[in-house]
């Protein structure tokens, strides 16, 4: 993998914030926003934005549930080849494009996950009333497809050049753990120097991992007419048990440096009202930042089913549903905080108006594709893609306006750490 390697008279811009807070090297300046491809660029969204929201639409209302992104995966395949440029699609549907760089740059990689939460038969009409688009997976992460097609296009446009190749990856299975990020990273290894997820909402900027584990707890006993049930192990109880036992585990208090948060969700079992049912599982949600944490708590809610199971006389298996790692506490993420590729990000950000409170401008968390880069060493931020909200639910929403921010970073950021200039290679 290559090296990245700072120019160091880039390293002279900071917005005037940052005098009262730790500084960071950053790649950005306003001189490469002005250059005039850069411009160009730009100007193009500006130009162009209308399409962009009609395409918005367009891609909010194909249906796109985890493993089931088929319909827009094959647009935007069919997009990028209409726009000269080879598009491959994995095994699992993952849809990428490079663009060559003229060499001696990093590689840079942008994520988009295609796919939504929301079942196939859902109605994802879209409502348009002013600045505000409605409906289901139209902010989650419909934006993010259609900004980063647009900035394909306006990097085309342009003529932009940049030494390192730019990277688009159109993701699937993002709400079913990353896993369209994963395979992706893991069949094309050493590719990404650097990599962005275009996930969230605009504002911070993410450099940190989530660690997110979801289990199944299966308790399993052999079951009884409820007239012979009196005194026979109950996989019902031992599953009560367990939950209430759950409870007890103690979590840091609010407002700790590091946080962490269980909730059980999900109950299922038995198929009569009388009879002890011979299966129960219920779920758990686990998340925090912080990997020794994380590893503590699991154990501890796993240990207390075992310990209901035993008393109770049944059989317990934890399943994992979803397993994604921390990427580390604030104190162990402190070089990525200082790698110039968050830093960019954020002077991104307010060189196009974004306002981010000071002393948190970058966040040592995030539950993006991004998150799979971070675990794996490689320098990886997610950025929002709009201003939004409600996101998961019939009544998401999203801002239209603030989809041009959303693609214009890309295009800086672009210019920024694929580093522009060179001349085409032969």
């Amino acid at each position: 993998m290559r090296r990245f390697v700072m120019t160091p008279i880039l390293l002279l811009w900071v917005v005037p914030a940052a005098a009262q807070q730790p500084t960071y090297p950053t790649r950005f300046s306003p001189a490469v926003a002005e250059s005039l491809a850069v411009r160009d660029a730009l100007r193009y969204v500006d130009d162009h934005f209308d399409a962009q929201v009609a395409e918005w639409i367009r891609i909010t209302e194909m249906p796109a549930k985890s493993e089931h992104e088929q319909r827009r995966g094959a647009y935007v395949k069919a997009q990028l080849e209409s726009l000269g440029l080879p598009a491959t699609v994995d095994s699992i549907g993952n849809v990428s494009t490079r663009l060559r760089g003229t060499g001696g740059g990093p590689t840079l990689v942008f994520a988009a996950h295609l796919d939504t939460v929301h079942p196939m038969d859902t109605d994802v009409t879209v409502t348009r009333r002013g600045d505000q688009l409605q409906a289901p997976g139209v902010f989650d992460n419909s934006a993010s497809v259609v900004n980063a097609l647009q900035a394909v296009r306006a990097l085309l446009a342009s003529g932009i050049r940049t030494r390192g190749d730019v990277v688009f990856v159109w993701t699937v299975q993002e709400e079913l753990g990353l896993r369209g990020m994963a395979y992706w990273l893991d069949h094309n290894a050493n590719v990404a120097d650097l990599l962005v997820a275009l996930d969230g909402g605009l504002g911070s900027v993410s450099y940190g991992a989530l660690g997110i584990y979801w289990s199944r707890m299966v308790f399993t006993g052999e079951g009884s007419h409820t007239n012979s049930s009196r005194g026979k192990p109950h996989p019902a109880r031992a599953a009560a048990q367990c939950i209430l036992d759950i409870y007890t585990i103690p979590l840091p208090p609010q407002g700790a440096p590091v946080s962490a948060v269980y909730n059980v969700g999900m109950w299922r079992g038995g198929h009569v009202v009388n009879a002890i049912p011979q299966e129960i599982s219920f779920t758990v949600d686990l998340r925090t930042v912080d990997p020794a944490l994380l590893a503590q708590l699991d154990t501890a809610i796993v240990n207390r089913c075992r310990r209901a199971a035993e008393a109770e006389q049944v059989g317990f298996e934890r399943e994992f549903i979803q397993k994604n790692e921390a990427g580390g506490r604030p104190e162990q993420l402190a070089d990525r905080r200082a790698h110039p590729l968050v830093q960019s990000a954020v002077d991104v950000l307010r060189y196009l108006g974004v306002e981010l409170p000071a002393g948190r401008e970058a966040s040592p968390s995030g539950s993006t594709d991004a998150n799979v880069g971070v675990v794996r060493g490689i320098p990886s931020i997610s950025v929002g893609r709009s201003r939004g909200g409600d996101q998961h639910t019939l009544s998401e929403w999203s801002d239209v306006p603030s989809a041009k921010i959303g693609t214009k970073q890309i295009i800086l950021l672009t210019a920024t750490m694929a580093e522009l200039g060179g001349r085409p290679v032969p």
